[in-house]
């Protein structure tokens, strides 16, 4: 008889165990497992779903452009560049840039602007050329800067000069070209333009990186002197340290004569012009913000 109740106490033991394993197995599925099952599945769908995406960015761009507009223009372009670092791929990034790139430019020719500027006082022997050297500027920047009407200079006229630490970042696959520039150990983002087409030679293998080498101004088909009184009109290219790159406008298409009769000869088709093509207007600003030996960095 006691070996009978023994039995049965084990039984209803093991039983009591047993059924306290499956209600705790039970409580753990239906208070944790299941919600979480139920919270991805629900995920899966919002993300499948055609909700619009939120941008991060934009509320900071907001706030970035009422400082700007409150006259806090400094700390307006502040808060522009950091949504551009945190938020890269937000869709007010493009306007963004554009808002950085004009205050950059405007800032840079304000008369009231002394910053990274320094006042030189022309020397016996001086010249725009030999000044522009020396002080790693160019003659554009010279004169554009101090509104010469002329190259004449006098010993003891002061001028203002900007060293024209610039670089330039191409991307072919966004047709981007980004002017960057260096101030002390520091290069930040200064403005960007868009390139209407890009064409390079086949031996340039991306990345590349090379020089500005010389400024030419075109007039009548001839490389004019910026002392020629049709430099100021005259169409600009920036060559490079590789012989058929350059930044400059697009080229001028070109009537092609039509034989009569239809020749069965082949003919040979000249190949297309290579360059990086930019508005005329950008490529001025450009022409006047980088100097011989300005770094250009092609990227995709």
């Amino acid at each position: 008889m006691a070996k009978t109740q023994l039995k049965l106490l084990l039984f209803l033991i093991v039983l009591g165990i047993t059924l306290g394993c499956m209600a705790t197995a039970f409580y753990i599925y239906d208070k944790v497992l299941r919600p979480e099952s139920v919270i991805q599945a629900e995920m899966k769908n919002m993300k499948k779903s055609d909700l619009p995406k939120i941008d991060p960015g934009a509320k900071r761009f907001d706030v970035a452009a009422a400082q700007i507009r409150a006259g806090k223009y400094n700390e307006g372009r502040e808060l522009l560049y950091k949504m551009l670092q945190q938020f890269p791929e937000s869709a007010t990034c493009p306007e963004a840039k554009r808002i950085i790139g004009e205050m950059n430019f405007d800032e840079l020719f304000s008369p009231e602007n002394k910053i990274h500027k320094k006042d030189y006082i022309v020397q016996p022997g001086d010249s725009l050329a030999l000044i522009a050297s020396k002080q790693s500027s160019s003659m554009d920047m010279i004169v554009r800067l101090n509104g010469l009407m002329g190259t004449t200079l006098q010993p003891g006229d002061h001028l203002t000069i900007i060293p024209l630490e610039f670089s330039i970042v191409v991307d072919l696959s966004a047709k981007s070209v980004t002017l960057r520039r260096k101030t002390g150990e520091k290069e930040y983002f200064f403005k960007e333009y868009h390139a209407s087409d890009i064409r390079l030679p086949n031996s340039v293998k991306i990345p590349a990186e090379m020089e500005i080498k010389g400024k030419s101004a075109i007039a009548e088909g001839k490389v004019v002197l910026s002392t020629d009184p049709r430099y100021v009109n005259a169409e600009k290219w920036l060559p490079t340290s590789r012989n058929g790159v350059l930044l400059r406008t697009p080229p001028v298409a070109k009537a092609v004569p039509v034989t009569q009769p239809a020749s069965t000869v082949p003919v040979a088709v000249p190949p297309p012009e290579s360059g990086v093509f930019l508005d005329r207007s950008d490529l001025e600003e450009l022409f006047a913000l980088v100097r011989n030996g300005s770094k250009l960095y092609f990227v995709r």
